[in-house]
């Protein structure tokens, strides 16, 4: 009997220690899933972006080629900028506006020429050059030689790329370091794939950049602080 009571008795301490050390070793990880939490929760569990700043951006659109109506010109434009895969993740907003500063103009070549000057354009591509945003009539008709995807993906990116400019966007230091990637909308995919698959809307890097305040908008041709926007297809 009184090998059996030692021996019980023995055995509920081995229990009891046993109990504690397991109870000790949750504690312990209770204590660093709290520690973890209250450090680096938001950047562990925080799934949803960082929303930017508002920004409504007003644009005067005009359709100066007999083909396309200065109405029919807007209601693209709006409703490929205002794109919930645009640039209105980066907090933009755009509103049709006759009195605007900034205008949207669709032209022929040399009426862009002359819009884009000093930029050269060669009658044959887009630009924005201070508050005005100048379309080629042909790239928007046609699109360039190179592009085998449907007509609406290169307005799509048309619109995004020569907007994004006026927003302060920049083309980047490389292009397409990455091939068979989206490319960025600031790529010059009228130039020239490179290897990568034509894309209208920014890339989520791209985003990032332009959630940057204050906006740089209408930047006239000099602008270009360095360093210059670095290209993070694979990022």
């Amino acid at each position: 009997m009184r090998f059996l009571f030692i021996f019980f008795v023995s055995l509920g301490m081995i229990l009891l220690i046993g109990c504690s050390g397991e109870d000790q070793d949750a504690k312990k990880a209770s204590d660093q899933i709290v520690d973890l939490e209250e450090s680096q929760g938001t950047v562990l569990t925080n799934t949803a972006p960082e929303l930017a700043e508002a920004q409504e951006v007003r644009l005067r659109f005009e359709s100066q080629i007999p083909d396309v109506s200065s109405e029919d010109f807007e209601k693209q434009g709006i409703k490929i900028l205002n794109d919930e895969r645009g640039w209105i993740k980066a907090g933009f907003s755009f509103v049709a506006d006759n009195e605007s500063e900034y205008r949207i103009v669709l032209a022929e070549g040399s009426v862009v020429d002359d819009l884009c000057f000093p930029i050269k354009t060669f009658g044959t591509v887009s630009c924005q050059n201070g508050p005005t945003v100048a379309i080629n009539a042909d790239k928007y008709r046609n699109g360039p030689d190179h592009w085998t995807q449907p007509h609406e993906i290169y307005l799509g990116y048309l619109f995004n790329h020569e907007v994004g400019h006026l927003i302060g966007m920049r083309h980047y230091s490389s292009r397409c370091p990455t091939k068979g990637e989206l490319a960025g909308v600031m790529e010059q995919q009228t130039a020239g794939l490179q290897g990568c698959v034509g894309n209208p809307w920014p890339r989520d890097w791209e985003i990032e950049y332009a959630k940057v305040r204050p906006v740089k908008f209408a930047p006239w041709p000099e602008w270009g602080p360095l360093p210059i926007p670095e290209n993070l297809e694979t990022g």
